[in-house]
């Protein structure tokens, strides 16, 4: 008997307890932590900085799913190949393909820029540079500078450095360059692993082509060929781009008043005469009429034929006077109304 009353008891209990705080409320797991961590490279075939490099591909293994984020545009490989490798990204691998043929006794660096990051929270991989030799050593000298804009003094993050073994002028419209750099926000460059030698140098708005092919488009270069060894100084580079002037130069036929700014819609005075076939007849008056501009701040000057109809009938009576005995000089018969 007691254990029945004890029974009832908990289920009044069990009861009021849900009847007071009512149903429980169902909130999924947080999942922890939101990933900040970029990939990271746990294993490369062949090794980074290999030396005596004869293969013609190369895999990075990653600790987690990667992808490439516009890897044309950020992948740079240098020296610059006639052929660009083949990049891409499957699961925890980043794979480069070698197509061109490789020079020997040169060092290549293959630098990734961020275009390696994580599948999920698209964190990146900054900076990411591979590097081999296809002989003994590494070249390891370096040269940089920055690049700003003439007119503003301002850098532009969308320019390229472009170093050319050929030093001739057209060289930079007609030629690949030999390596090339981005420049960064604040206007700087810097080209690591470079070999000794004479280099012409460049700097132009990145648009694919990687080559000078218009006037507008900003350019820029050292006044000399800039000579790669241990003390190699660093270079300002200013940038500009000739002004568009195929614009049609305004005509004007008015005065206008003196500190007024006009359009060049209305700096047009339109004219009209009565002539026909470009002839008047002498008895007949001379009608000029016109449209006169649209702006109210132009003064335009009045012009009368008085003292021009007088010197004409003068100049008329001159020359008959003094044809005495000798034809008249052609269109002297007559007055100018």
């Amino acid at each position: 008997m007691k254990k029945v009353f004890l029974y009832f008891l908990v289920a009044v209990y069990v009861v009021a307890t849900l009847s007071i705080s009512g149903c429980a409320n169902i909130i999924p797991p947080t999942g922890g932590p939101r990933d900040s961590l970029p990939p990271v490279l746990i294993e490369a075939n062949p090794p980074d900085s290999t030396r005596q490099f004869a293969g013609g591909k190369i895999i990075l293994t990653f600790d987690e799913f990667v992808e490439l984020n516009k890897p044309q545009e950020q992948i740079i490989v240098s020296p610059v190949p006639k052929i660009s490798p083949i990049t891409d990204a499957k699961l925890r691998t980043v794979t480069i393909r070698i197509k061109d043929t490789l020079e020997p006794n040169t060092t290549y660096t293959v630098d990734f820029g961020n275009a390696i990051r994580d599948i999920n929270e698209g964190n990146e991989v900054k900076n990411f540079r591979y590097i081999f030799t296809t002989g003994k050593y590494f070249d390891s000298l370096q040269f940089a500078g920055k690049v700003i804009l003439a007119e503003t003094g301002r850098p532009d993050s969308t320019l390229i450095v472009m170093l050319h073994k050929s030093l001739t002028d057209s060289a930079v419209a007609k030629e690949k360059p030999r390596y090339f750099a981005r420049v960064d926000t604040a206007g700087n460059f810097q080209f690591r692993n470079l070999p000794p030698g004479k280099f012409a140098v460049y700097a132009l708005k990145d648009e694919g082509m990687r080559q000078y092919t218009s006037r507008k488009q900003l350019f820029a270069f050292a006044d000399s060929p800039v000579v790669i060894s241990g003390s190699t100084r660093s270079v300002i580079l200013y940038a500009y781009a000739e002004p568009d002037t195929a614009k049609a130069p305004a005509t004007t036929s008015i005065i206008p008043s003196r500190g007024t700014a006009i359009p060049a819609a209305d700096k047009v005075l339109r004219i009209q005469t009565n002539l026909e076939s470009g002839t008047l007849d002498l008895l007949s008056n001379l009608e000029i009429t016109f449209t006169a501009p649209s702006s109210s701040s132009l003064s335009l000057s009045t012009f009368s034929l008085k003292n021009f109809e007088r010197r004409s009938r003068g100049d008329c009576s001159t020359s008959r006077r003094s044809s005495t005995g000798r034809a008249a000089p052609a269109g002297s018969s007559g007055t100018a109304q």
